[in-house]
């Protein structure tokens, strides 16, 4: 605002009778930056969409419950959130209308909800873009992939919320936990694998999940980072044979559901398959099913836990 004063002021030093359609232009470029000064916040989102917020929103729906727990760590409260099958939601959340599954999205509750900013998730919401934009509705996409995701969203939240410093206090505070843990780390490299169990389908995680951040950050070395991906290039596809020819030292499994969900496919799938007790991690009993409310959806402030 000020540099743009100053131009003005150099143009009317330089002529003293400027043409009509300058000052038309002039007049038009400082209502724009008026506007632009006006508004409570503007930010990118996943897809780099521009996000403005006119106002502080008051009512916000989060659909992508991997970002709900980090949410309500930084202070925010939300008018409804989605959920999914064995995935605990905030305490603070108890009492939250729940608007269905993630990849279930009940859209006629969410707007009956008149939120002013809905936050979704890449893989399930996408296509909500078109309904909210309609609705007026500021809509972002985000999401939680690594360790600076955590830092990064938990920024733009406490500008979201009004909770800025807050926010930065919160996220040093979470980086000193971590770097009391990793500071002395061996120089040995422990190589890995985590599997997948996700709608009776197994994986090996390849690339961009919280988990495999948080080994990385351990220094250790996953088996299946070379691999060949599958239909989605953030995993490969479950094989026994290759499991047992690069035999890591340790096996994590995630599981998308219930801790029964994931019992049953680790007795169905793996452990029923002979060459299962050959494996080093099996025989050092290195197996290791990982918390989802740790490794599945965002741990957010807490994921020191996660790295302890």
């Amino acid at each position: 605002m000020t540099a743009a004063c100053g131009t003005d002021a150099q143009q009317e030093q330089v002529s003293s009778s400027p043409a009509a359609g300058d000052k038309q232009q002039n007049e038009t470029n400082t209502g724009d930056s008026e506007q632009a000064a006006s508004r409570y916040l503007t930010f990118q989102d996943l897809n780099g969409s521009t996000v403005t917020l006119e106002k502080k929103p008051e009512r916000i729906v989060i659909l992508n419950n991997e970002l709900t727990e980090l949410f309500y760590q930084v202070g925010g409260e939300a008018i409804g959130i989605a959920t999914s099958a064995g995935v605990a939601i905030p305490a603070e959340a108890a009492d939250v209308k729940q608007v269905g599954l993630i990849n279930s999205i009940n859209l006629e509750e969410v707007l009956q909800l008149k939120p002013d900013l809905v936050i979704g998730q890449p893989l399930f919401h996408k296509d909500l873009s078109d309904t909210f934009a309609d609705a007026g509705i500021p809509f972002a996409i985000l999401t939680v992939k690594s360790i600076e995701d955590i830092r990064s969203n938990a920024k733009l939240f406490g500008q979201i919320i009004g909770k800025e410093q807050e926010a930065e206090i919160a996220i040093t505070d979470m980086d000193a936990k971590l770097d009391a843990l990793t500071t002395d780390l061996s120089a040995n490299k422990p190589s890995y694998a985590i599997i997948t169990l996700m709608m009776n389908t197994a994986s090996m995680q390849k690339s961009t999940s919280i988990a495999l951040d948080i080994a990385e950050t351990l220094h250790m070395k996953n088996i299946a980072e070379n691999l060949p991906s599958g239909k989605m290039p953030s995993s490969v596809p479950f094989s026994m044979e290759k499991l047992v020819e690069l035999n890591p030292d340790y096996l994590f499994f995630v599981v998308h559901g219930t801790d029964e969900d994931g019992q049953r496919m680790i007795e169905t799938q793996l452990e029923s398959n002979p060459a299962w007790s050959s494996l080093q991690a099996m025989k050092s009993d290195r197996l290791h099913v990982l918390p989802p409310s740790m490794f599945v959806t965002n741990p957010g402030l807490k994921v020191s836990e996660s790295v302890k």
